[in-house]
């Protein structure tokens, strides 16, 4: 495994059946899905039999029996020191969603470490619609891409942690749109903190905005985020998409991503496992 070793613990309070019962996602009430997804890592030869890569290194991703949540495998993503990318992950949906919600358990190897001002690492690809709008400096203009991804940063913290989360969105609105969840933060419910060696338990709840008579987009699309059954982020808002074939929810997975300016100061080392999606609706039985 990677350097640093995992502690085996879970996050504080955590109850493994914690997430079966969250209520409040946005779509929530009836909202049956047309279909669950697991992922059981162990039953697949290689994580490409999963997931795509868009960017990065295939080597920096693998599956492995140490450490591991609540089964026998788990996926490793590793950023190389002294740079930028792990690898982007996408599990596709092939004619695309309008809402997901997603599930999986995450960890940092325990002697994770980040630099001393702001900086940030991509952890995971909450949603996106793929195109120059959703990634680069790109700016989304309702048909060409948008994207949400979640970040450890060190924002008002210490290098070593425990780190903070961030929302990181192209939308129609503002493309590289920072919400970190901290404290007075228009869209934080709460201020989580992630020590490296444990694991955590996330959900997220992304829903497409509306679109009017006219072709235009309403300001009501939905990002959501639970941690260890805790709602941590509501922001209901958004404006991704004016086009409700082609430019909706087209993939999610795991993502290794250092920086901007900076590279990773060293090796460092995600988890994950118990990955599931609930697809054009939420989890659970409906109505």
């Amino acid at each position: 495994m990677g350097v640093g070793s995992l502690l085996g613990v879970t996050g504080a309070g955590v109850d493994n059946t914690a997430a079966e019962e969250i209520e409040g996602a946005a779509g929530g009430g009836c909202n049956r899905p047309d279909e669950v997804v697991h992922l059981d890592y162990g039953a697949y030869e290689s994580w490409e039999d999963i997931y795509w890569m868009s960017n990065g290194d295939r080597e920096n991703l693998s599956i492995v029996s140490s450490p591991t949540y609540a089964g026998d495998t788990a996926l490793q993503l590793r950023v190389r020191d002294g740079e930028h990318w792990g690898l982007s992950t996408h599990y596709s949906f092939d004619d695309g969603l309008l809402e997901l919600n997603g599930r999986v358990a995450f960890a940092l190897n325990t002697s994770w470490t980040m630099g001393n001002e702001s900086e940030h690492c991509r952890i995971w690809n909450c949603a996106m619609s793929l195109g120059e709008g959703s990634a680069s400096g790109g700016v989304p203009d309702g048909t060409n891409g948008w994207s949400n991804r979640l970040y450890v940063s060190t924002k008002e913290t210490d290098p070593d942690g425990p780190f903070h989360l961030l929302s990181y969105t192209y939308h129609m609105d503002q493309n590289q749109d920072h919400d970190y969840l901290l404290q007075q933060e228009p869209y934080a419910v709460r201020q989580p903190e992630i020590v490296p060696g444990r694991w955590y338990e996330l959900e997220y709840y992304v829903c497409m905005n509306t679109i009017d008579d006219d072709g235009v987009a309403n300001s009501d699309g939905v990002i959501q985020y639970w941690l260890d059954g805790d709602l941590i982020y509501d922001r209901r808002d958004l404006r991704f998409t004016e086009d409700h074939e082609t430019n909706i929810i087209e993939t999610n997975g795991p993502a290794g991503y250092y920086g901007g300016r900076y590279v990773a100061p060293q090796n460092l080392y995600s988890y994950y496992a118990n990955h599931s999606m609930a697809l054009n609706g939420t989890f659970g039985e409906g109505c």
